[in-house]
């Protein structure tokens, strides 16, 4: 856990931009609701996605476009939680202790949430709530 806790936090003070093209690519894959909730992510939430579905692309060449859009939004939960960096380091070593950390800690399901709000696709959902026949490509592809 110390190792990925390292890699994202360095990852997440020094994210990668993401360029025109990708950008124009998950603009073409999300709904307009989908593509609303990613862009409320944090920057580094954002690229991470991006990095998470080339990665996933490249373990399952022939998945549906819902099940890339899921994978794009398996971190869309954190906007409940309104935790910057550090305090997402502080949440994940004590835990749910605070009201705005238990919401971190409950991110898929509350990114569920905000899916079916709106009106995404029950695989998009599965998906980004990591459960399904792409949950365990989907780890490995998020695993840093």
């Amino acid at each position: 856990m110390l190792n990925h806790l390292i890699r994202r936090t360095w990852y997440s003070l020094r994210p990668p931009s993401i360029s025109s093209t990708e950008l124009t690519e998950i603009a073409s894959l999300l709904s307009e609701e989908e593509f609303r909730l990613w862009k409320q992510m944090s920057p580094a939430d954002r690229s991470h996605s991006v990095m998470v579905l080339q990665r996933f692309d490249l373990l399952a060449q022939s998945a549906p476009s819902e099940v890339r859009a899921g994978v794009l939004l398996h971190d869309v939960g954190k906007i409940c939680s309104d935790l910057n960096t550090f305090e997402r380091i502080v949440a994940t070593v004590l835990g749910p202790r605070t009201e705005n950390f238990r919401r971190y800690h409950q991110h898929e399901e509350l990114g569920r949430h905000l899916l079916v709000q709106a009106k995404s696709d029950a695989l998009t959902i599965e998906t980004a709530s990591g459960k399904g026949a792409w949950a365990q490509l989907l780890r490995q592809a998020d695993s840093i």
